[in-house]
């Protein structure tokens, strides 16, 4: 029983899910989520998760030949109809509860479950094709988390908002393409034509340097919205981490580190 529980867990992948919980949780504190019904919260909370699971095991269920090339093993690598249920009952559980929220929620949740499902899925298998492996990476795992809290706890979706989201979708690309560059040799043995794979490996690492490089211009306006002293706060977390990374050519400099920096302070300007 413990080694299946094990397995699930491993299956859906919760370690990883860090990042963009923590994108749910920006969303929901920036639309003040915390002042509703405790009820609207914890269900709110249940669907992320429940999305999160569906996500990740998906592409866990599509990704077996990918994972066997990176030399990973689990369990429930089989592509079988029971394994392949086990896999999207997460998001028929996380749209069946959206409808709580009403008709735009769920159509929300269901158009986010399905780009979810096809950047994994055959015949779009959005992953493996240039360029939409990207954009669909930057939708569902950046944008479209961050709306989502937005969309229950927020009267209406602003400039503000919007620009935000457009700088959760970049730094979800930039980590798509940073993944990509690790999966290099492994998604080449497997077929894979990522984006990467598409360019090569030499001009990505150069395509993301410049993406990281330019993603401060992406924050900047949210901040000028913000007001003169946050602005101010901003140029300078700019000014210490953008030559930090051209300095150190350390990725999660500029894609964990100060986003994260970044965001908190934009909760600090909004609470």
């Amino acid at each position: 029983m413990k080694i299946n529980l094990k397995s699930f867990l491993k299956y859906y992948r919760i370690k990883d899910w860090r990042a963009y919980f923590g994108l749910g949780v920006f969303g929901f504190v920036i639309a003040k989520g915390f002042l509703f019904p405790i009820l609207d919260i914890v269900l709110f909370l249940i669907i992320g998760v429940l999305l999160l699971a569906f996500g990740f095991s998906v592409n866990n269920f599509f990704d077996v030949k990918e994972d066997r090339e990176k030399g990973e093993t689990i369990n429930l690598l089989v592509q079988n109809k029971k394994n392949f249920l086990f896999s999207i009952s997460p998001a028929i559980l996380g749209l069946s509860l959206s409808a709580f929220f009403g008709l735009k929620v769920f159509l929300f949740v269901l158009l986010a479950s399905l780009i979810g499902f096809f950047y994994s899925a055959p015949p779009l298998r959005m992953k493996s094709k240039p360029f939409l492996d990207l954009i669909s990476h930057g939708l569902f795992a950046g944008a479209l988390i961050f709306i989502f809290p937005l969309l229950i706890f927020s009267p209406k979706l602003t400039l503000f908002h919007y620009l935000i989201a457009f700088s959760t979708f970049y730094l979800s690309a930039m980590l798509e393409m940073r993944n990509h560059l690790e999966d290099y040799q492994s998604d080449l043995r497997a077929g894979l034509q990522t984006t990467v794979c598409f360019l090569g490996y030499k001009n990505s690492a150069n395509f993301l340097r410049y993406l990281a490089f330019f993603y401060p211009l992406v924050l900047f306006p949210p901040f000028f919205l913000l007001s003169q002293k946050f602005l101010s706060l901003f140029l300078i977390l700019t000014i210490f981490f953008l030559p930090l990374f051209l300095f150190k050519k350390s990725y999660p400099i500029i894609d964990t580190y100060y986003p994260i920096f970044s965001y908190v302070t934009i909760i600090i300007a909004t609470i």
